[in-house]
């Protein structure tokens, strides 16, 4: 059940599984071992060039950006992730949830989606459609403090970069609202 949480397994990684296996089917991680170098990394509540579960996503994700990958870090502080991105958004501490239901209003209404990919492998993108419509980038501008057209940049890269990655960590693991904020980060790729 996707309604089993506990401490000690809700404050660190669990939320991410679960929601990737909720969304996808699995918990979907970054190929830094393929042929083809991300366009594009998302790097949210992570920093993964200091720190990494798998003790060598530092070396990938840089290695990532000397090869071109662009990214949009997602950070209240100015980290050195933050310095080599294109975008930094940074948010006020807690304000996630709203930030990734703007960037998702933008994907959709500006129709930034593969039409193709969802007609054939999504189910409820109608409900998605429904739902995120009130949460346009000015809304989130006033939760989250993130300039407007921040968003709006951040949300176009991301859907117009292929292939696009969303590198998350466990500081979206740390506020009370986890398991529906990763479940809103989750729906981004």
């Amino acid at each position: 059940t996707p309604n089993w949480i506990e401490p000690g397994s809700a404050q660190c990684f669990f939320p991410r599984v679960k929601a990737g296996e909720l969304t996808y089917g699995c918990l979907p991680v970054c190929d830094y071992y393929g042929e083809v170098n991300p366009a594009c990394l998302l790097v949210w509540g992570h920093n993964p060039v200091v720190s990494g579960a798998d003790c060598e996503s530092q070396f990938r994700v840089k290695d990532s950006i000397k090869k071109g990958s662009k990214m949009i870090v997602v950070d209240p502080r100015k980290t050195y992730m933050a310095e080599k991105a294109e975008v930094w958004l940074q948010i006020r501490p807690g304000t996630d949830d709203a930030l990734a239901l703007s960037i998702l209003h933008v994907i959709i209404f500006e129709k930034l989606y593969d039409q193709e990919f969802v007609d054939n492998w999504t189910h409820g993108f109608a409900e998605l459609k429904d739902r995120v419509e009130k949460f346009t980038p000015e809304w989130a501008s006033q939760i989250t403090w993130v300039p407007t057209e921040k968003i709006r940049q951040a949300a176009r890269l991301f859907a117009t970069l292929k292939p696009a990655v969303l590198e998350w960590g466990v500081a979206l693991e740390q506020t009370p609202n986890a398991f529906q904020t990763v479940r809103a980060i989750a729906m981004l790729p």
